[in-house]
């Protein structure tokens, strides 16, 4: 190809070439990477969270009957390398001794409440809930 010919061809390249175009960069509020945000106490990973908290309250609990949840009032959430939550919930005592292994939905509750606070990860790897910390304190009787 001649010189002139290749000159030519850059030429109209750089004329008609597109033009930069100013784009509008907006942001926006989002939290953190590894803040703790709100989440919903009804979202079922909260819900999910809650059970296996539950649970590993009632293995740990020295307590002859069991609990079981009545509510989830609050709970946040953080994501890391896995996803932590706070959760605030209210525990009801059942009529149901450990030792009969049954389902806590059909044990009779009784008047009893806690307020409890957990602190439960979950490991996306594995599938797997662990309680890393709990605080409870009885709820008055109304």
């Amino acid at each position: 190809m001649p010189l002139w010919m290749l000159l030519l061809c850059v030429a109209v390249q750089l004329c008609c070439a597109a033009q930069p175009v100013d784009e509008v960069i907006t942001t926006k509020n989002v939290p953190l990477l590894g803040d703790w945000i709100q989440r919903s106490p009804d979202s079922p990973e909260v819900q999910e969270a809650a059970q296996q908290a539950v649970k590993m309250f009632n293995a740990n609990s020295k307590n002859k009957r069991m609990f079981r949840l009545v509510a989830v009032t609050a709970a946040q959430s953080q994501v890391t390398n896995k996803i932590n939550f706070r959760i605030q919930a209210v525990l009801g005592k059942t009529a149901c001794l450990k030792a009969e292994d049954l389902d806590l939905s059909s044990c009779p509750g009784v008047r009893k409440q806690l307020s409890c606070r957990f602190q439960v990860t979950f490991d996306p790897r594995n599938q797997k809930h662990e309680l890393q910390d709990h605080q409870c304190r009885k709820l008055k009787e109304d």
